[in-house]
């Protein structure tokens, strides 16, 4: 039941923001591009959300009217940063990422505003800033390099003496949020309503474990932009301090903080404000990793040397005369920086030695892999990185089966991201390609029943739903039926890989998707729906046609979109189209896909 408040004061405002289409379009520009980047991905790319987005939108604006719109449980998994401990990262549902940054999108500008200083910045996705000393360029001399320091790349007024470099401790868990609500409050004008439904999504996806109440303590850590901004405009206060004491020269990347100082008096005299600051708010600067910098130190901390080393070989290619000798100093280079950790952004410069090992398309980084991806997990997604750009070889199959066989796993992610790896590869269907999936299938399947962890069972799934012949994908869903649908994250994914298999075993697989259909889990219920009415299509309409064979061919071709194509080519009509099959051919080159295309629908 709801009061005139709701009815006289608040609905208007919120039926402004909710307008039908501009919740399609955020959903098209930013939210599906979000999901799409994180850990875990839908086996369906949440394609039956965005083939029906319009219908979404009208429905997600029809709740928030009614005021009968709920937060729907996230998926909250375990990601290792170092020696086992994990950081606990969320996935909202995409309705509840949409209606985030739908509040987002309305306010954005007008935080921003508030924003004392153009020295600090956040991630915004429609318009990405990388961090300033990720992406320096230092000149010859090292005054100059100094000074182009300072100047370009963190914008200070004037060249200073020191560099204080700190950030905060545990800072999105620290968080009071009582504290923020009311900071943000002061930042959004008349528009109470909607902060009061930002928060309540906050506190709804926040990790509340064993049943304990809301600490009110702790943004949840997630890639999305309605989060960091948040925790960005928290800051504010300690910029305005920083840009009237330092005259502008500072800068800030989210809780990563850099300071000028002429004199060490002045830079503690600047710790110390910022601290007590700080602790009025219930955080604190991270001591261990909070000092200060003369020229010479700096130029060691930061890498200046390194990082110029790294800027001469971008426009090198495979190929080149050079060749051979840039990539044997590279890897010369590379093992010298890992015997040296002391730099502050030594991790910074040994991801960028990766990415250029990667952009060179070097196989000489293979020999160190396997020590650097146990032993470092914040290396590791450049590593991935790495691996699908050298692509399938028999070096690289050997590399990572070694490192699958002694992982240590701490986290609920590590797995999948090197079934994800061996997913995205174009594996041959030959006797050495299929030992080498036959070991892989085997240590997945071994690793997520001795945990029993559901994040792991999704890895295996993830695995089979590309590489197992359809009569052994069925055998497997019906054989831990008790165990996916205890699970809704599960169940959906489950869910998605039924479109691959209704061809084949029709009566089988059309009971189990009524079954999804009567639980009356929303986002299960939408799918199984969208794999039956795709069944039935007698052509493919434009947004499907450009979804699934987009003017720019991908490859590797995505393992959720060939879920898609699976379910469109249960129609007869669609299957038998000699334009759809002709563009399925120009489209799908790995050889797995090819061999279940010819299959299961006689596509050859």
């Amino acid at each position: 039941m709801h009061t005139d408040r709701f009815r006289k004061l608040r609905k208007e405002s919120l039926s402004n923001l909710f307008d039908k289409k501009e919740v399609s379009s955020v959903w098209r520009k930013i939210v599906r591009g979000q999901l799409r980047s994180l850990d875990f991905k839908d086996l369906y790319d949440h394609y039956d959300f965005n083939y029906n987005i319009e219908d979404r939108s009208t429905a997600i604006r029809n709740d928030i009217l009614n005021g009968t719109y709920r937060v729907s449980l996230p998926l909250i998994y375990r990601l290792e940063k170092k020696y086992g401990i994990c950081r606990h990262i969320v996935i909202p549902q995409p309705i509840d990422a949409l209606v985030l940054q739908v509040l987002v999108e309305s306010i954005a500008d007008q935080i921003i505003k508030h924003q004392p200083s153009d020295n600090s910045f956040y991630s915004r996705d429609k318009h990405n800033v990388g961090k300033p000393h990720d992406a320096a360029e230092y000149g010859l001399s090292f005054r100059k390099q100094w000074k182009k320091l300072q100047k370009e790349i963190y914008r200070f007024n004037d060249e200073k003496e020191l560099l204080i470099v700190t950030d905060l401790a545990n800072y999105y868990d620290s968080i009071s949020i009582e504290e923020l609500k009311k900071v943000f409050m002061g930042y959004v004008e008349n528009n109470e309503v909607l902060v009061d439904i930002l928060f309540r999504v906050i506190e709804e996806i926040s990790w509340k474990p064993d049943y304990l109440p809301y600490s009110g303590r702790g943004l949840p850590t997630s890639n999305l932009e309605a989060i960091r901004l948040l925790a960005h405009s928290f800051l504010f206060e300690i910029d305005e301090v920083l840009k009237q004491r330092t005259h502008d020269s500072f800068t800030r990347w989210m809780d990563d903080i850099v300071i000028g100082a002429d004199s060490r008096k002045e830079a503690i005299e600047l710790i110390s404000s910022i601290s007590d600051m700080l602790k009025s708010r219930g955080l604190a600067l991270n001591l261990s990793k909070t000092a200060i910098y003369d020229s010479k130190e700096a130029r060691y901390h930061f890498q200046i040397d390194e990082n110029k080393y790294l800027d001469s070989l971008e426009g090198i290619k495979k190929g080149d005369a050079n060749y051979n000798q840039v990539t044997t100093d590279l890897k010369k280079n590379f093992k010298k920086h890992f015997k040296d950790h002391g730099p502050k952004y030594w991790d910074k410069i040994a991801k960028r030695y990766i990415t250029a090992f990667g952009k060179l398309e070097s196989t000489k980084l293979l020999t160190e892999i396997s020590r650097v991806y146990l032993n470092y997990p914040g290396l590791r997604p450049n590593l991935l990185y790495y691996l699908s750009k050298i692509g399938y070889k028999k070096q690289t199959a050997i590399k990572v089966e070694e490192i699958l066989s002694n992982l240590d796993v701490f986290d609920d992610i590590s797995l999948y991201q090197i079934c994800a790896l061996v997913t995205s590869w174009e594996v041959p269907i030959n006797d050495t390609g299929k030992e080498f999936l036959q070991g892989i299938d085997s240590a997945l399947v071994s690793a997520s029943f001795k945990s029993k962890n559901p994040a792991d069972f999704y890895t295996v799934l993830w695995f089979k739903a590309k590489y197992d012949h359809h009569e052994e994908l069925l055998k497997f869903i019906k054989k831990y039926q008790n165990l996916w649908q205890a699970d809704s994250f599960l169940r959906r994914q489950v869910t998605a890989v039924m479109g691959r298999l209704m061809i084949t075993a029709s009566k089988e697989i059309e009971s189990l998707l009524y079954t999804q259909i009567s639980s009356g889990i929303t986002n299960t219920v939408s799918l199984a729906n969208q794999i039956q009415r795709f069944s039935d299509i007698d052509n493919l309409d434009g947004k499907l046609r450009f979804y699934l064979f987009p003017k720019n061919t991908q490859r590797p071709y995505p393992l959720p979109k060939f879920m898609v194509l699976c379910s469109v080519l249960n129609s007869e009509k669609i299957r038998t189209d000699d334009d759809v099959r002709k563009s399925i051919l120009e489209h799908v080159k790995d050889p797995y896909y090819r061999k279940w295309l010819d299959a299961q629908y006689n596509v050859n």
